[in-house]
């Protein structure tokens, strides 16, 4: 029998560089999907300063670089290729 759990060839990658790969800023709804967390978690987060952001008048957005290097700092590990 064949093992069917994994046969993809994409290299496996980290959330941190997933995330550092968005050409775009990211909504809290965004963030919320790839940390699979609420959105208002995202926001209290957000306005308490415990997760880099930045507003765009009234709307909070989050940079993914600098999102990248926040879940590195918090220990999700970055895929190093040789």
């Amino acid at each position: 029998m064949k093992d069917k759990r994994h046969t993809s060839t994409v290299p496996c990658q980290s959330l941190a560089d997933r995330i550092a790969a968005i050409p775009h800023a990211l909504t809290a709804a965004d963030l919320a999907r790839f940390l699979n967390v609420s959105r208002l978690t995202i926001l209290r987060r957000a306005k308490r300063g415990t997760i880099p952001s930045f507003r765009v008048g009234s709307c909070v957005r989050f940079d993914p670089a600098s999102i990248s290097k926040w879940l590195v700092e918090m220990g999700v590990r970055r895929n190093v290729l040789m």
